[in-house]
């Protein structure tokens, strides 16, 4: 039943292994907030607010593939975790795709720099670095994230015959524990590198 999710964690692991390595072995550290509405009725327009703080890292396969791992505390789950791969840019931009272990959906997700993680220093900016024996890798960073998430309750919406051969609700019941009664979730987050 979670074949969907597992295709697309593949897809990502499989493109982020194949792209051009330069620096492969790398490894990003963060902390990261978020904020988000779970759709729990699309029909109704019901959603319920939800925070989280999560503790991540991405190591890159290549010059700019990665897969990333991270999990925390979270409101009204208690524990969330999330699984992925994506491609960051020489920009900072990353963009993302895997799954949220529970509740179980799966996501896409961007981040975006801030003007801190800008990496172009004017020459003055380099010299301060470089008298403290510091280079321009050396300053924190931060960014935006923001996900677009569905559970197997949300793709049913779409696709009713993923349901195969149970019931509407067999199906429901099958996938309300595991996806929080969610159909889907919205997500801005902040996230500070290290």
């Amino acid at each position: 039943m979670m074949r969907p999710s597992f295709t697309a964690l593949l897809v990502a692991l499989a493109l982020s292994t194949s792209l051009h390595a330069q620096e492969a072995g790398r490894s990003e550290g963060y902390i990261e907030s978020n904020w988000g509405l779970a759709i729990i009725n699309p029909n109704s327009g019901a959603a319920f607010p939800g925070t989280s703080v999560l503790a991540g890292g991405r190591h890159f396969m290549s010059s700019h593939g990665f897969v990333e791992a991270q999990g925390g505390f979270a409101l009204p789950s208690i524990l969330t975790a999330k699984l992925g791969g994506g491609k960051k840019w020489d920009s900072g931009w990353s963009l993302s795709t895997g799954i949220r272990v529970f509740p179980l959906h799966g996501y896409l997700q961007t981040g975006v720099p801030t003007s801190r993680c800008n990496r172009d220093l004017s020459e003055r900016k380099q010299q301060r670095l470089a008298s403290k024996g510091k280079t321009a890798a050396d300053i924190k960073c931060s960014e935006w994230v923001f996900s677009l998430e569905i559970s197997m309750l949300g793709l049913h919406e779409w696709f009713p015959s993923i349901k195969g051969t149970l019931t509407e609700a067999e199906y429901a019941n099958r996938w309300y524990g595991p996806s929080l009664h969610s159909m889907g979730l919205l997500t801005v987050g902040h996230r500070w590198l290290f």
